[in-house]
């Protein structure tokens, strides 16, 4: 007996398993019968009958009709199908890479040749759906988790993002959670962020930086201001004195930090999650942060706030899928600009309220100073956290340098 007639036998003779039927496609048994069976199966399973090989038996031919009914009579061993399932979408999957994989025309460059393999890539998932887990369990598994972490000192049910006030609003950064990053241009988004995945990183964080804007080497240039605390006019322009060289050239002859960043000018969708997974199998991932989030495109024809919340979603999957923190940046609406109180609110998300519904974290990082004629050196800032699932929202006080593009956390 084969592993399709095997699923058929069982799924005939024992229906106590016929809540796998939603999950198991026609299209994955190479032999027609045995799909068409699944088929009727399926049908009779929706409109709310009891599935046996009379009530499909309209729904097939003569032949696929006898078929299950002797597949039926030859059931043996316990109700188990699972695995057998697993191995069946694994085989379909497998066969389809092949032929879509040789239908690839290269003739349309390499950049078009990769977006096809990702996008053939990340549909090739093998996934049955988990099955539900007892409350109980879970619970307790939470509690054992807690009180190890409390064992060693640690009150954090993340890991510690090296902002003392911002762990304790968020708990760290929490695996499955998504981080959103926003402000009006000039607000210094890229900048904290930057700042977030050094602070992240010298605590042992392995972070993934996907710069869509910027390139790898301005990227650069505003770290090595950040770890040289060096003017970025004066890297712009090389006019940087020995010790400050000196100093930079010592931070990064340390033991090296897995610290990445990426400025692929592939900035699809598909293309981010491909990477992502590969480099979290390559070096381990804690922190992915992507600047961001209107500059990611999708390959279908939709509108902007469909694409947005299409994107918004399946990074927000990602997290959960990696388990690990997703930190996104996104520009606001013209709308704070508009007011007496230039804050920024939740509303201001531009062009989808899918993000911050997606979000378990929104961020705002504000300048006030940055609506007056003169800026001083050393600014007063805020972070602001807008939306908190893991507690209160509230304001962070920070300052920002202009010339080091650099938010520090206030410590009182």
């Amino acid at each position: 007996m084969t592993n399709e007639q095997y699923i058929i036998s069982q799924l005939a003779f024992y229906t106590e398993l016929h809540h796998h039927l939603p999950k198991i496609q026609p299209k994955w048994f190479v032999e027609k019968a045995m799909g068409n069976i699944v088929k009727a199966m399926r049908i009779v399973y929706e409109s709310g009958d009891v599935v046996n090989p009379f009530t499909i038996q309209k729904y097939l031919t003569r032949p696929e009709a006898i078929r299950v009914a002797e597949l039926s009579a030859q059931c043996s061993g316990m109700p188990a199908i699972k695995n057998q399932i697993i191995e069946l979408q694994y085989s379909y999957v497998l066969n389809n890479i092949k032929s879509r994989v040789i239908g690839i025309n290269f003739d349309n460059g390499l950049m078009e040749a990769k977006s096809q393999l990702q996008s053939i890539i990340d549909e090739a998932q093998i996934d049955i759906g988990n099955e539900p887990k007892d409350i109980n369990k879970v619970s307790s598994t939470v509690l054992e988790n807690i009180t190890e972490a409390m064992t060693r000192g640690n009150k954090l049910t993340g890991k510690p993002s090296g902002w003392a006030k911002l762990d304790k609003a968020i708990g760290g950064y929490n695996a499955g959670d998504m981080i959103v990053v926003a402000g009006r241009p000039g607000m210094g988004k890229t900048a904290i962020a930057l700042t977030f995945a050094h602070d992240f990183a010298l605590r042992d964080g392995r972070v993934l930086f996907l710069s869509l804007e910027m390139s790898n080497e301005q990227l650069a240039k505003r770290y090595v201001s950040l770890i040289g605390q060096i003017p970025n006019g004066r890297i712009r322009n090389h006019s940087l004195f020995k010790e400050e060289i000196d100093t930079v050239q010592k931070f990064l002859n340390q033991p090296p930090m897995t610290f990445h960043i990426d400025d692929d000018p592939d900035n699809s969708l598909q293309m981010i999650r491909g990477k992502c997974k590969l480099h979290k199998a390559k070096h381990g991932l804690d922190l992915i942060i992507i600047d961001y989030i209107q500059l990611i495109r999708v390959n279908k024809s939709h509108s902007r706030e469909q694409e947005i919340a299409e994107i918004s979603r399946g990074l927000k999957l990602l997290a959960k899928e990696l388990k690990c923190t997703v930190m996104i940046l996104a520009q606001l609406s013209r709308k704070p600009e508009e007011r007496a109180d230039k804050r920024p609110l939740l509303s201001d998300l531009r062009e989808s309220g899918a993000i911050e519904q997606d979000a378990d974290v929104v961020l705002f990082p504000f300048r006030p100073a940055y609506y007056d004629k003169e800026q001083p050196p050393i600014e007063q800032a805020e972070l602001i956290i807008a939306k908190n699932r893991h507690g209160e929202s509230g304001v962070i006080d920070a300052t920002f340098d202009g010339k080091l593009t650099k938010y520090t956390e206030i410590k009182t």
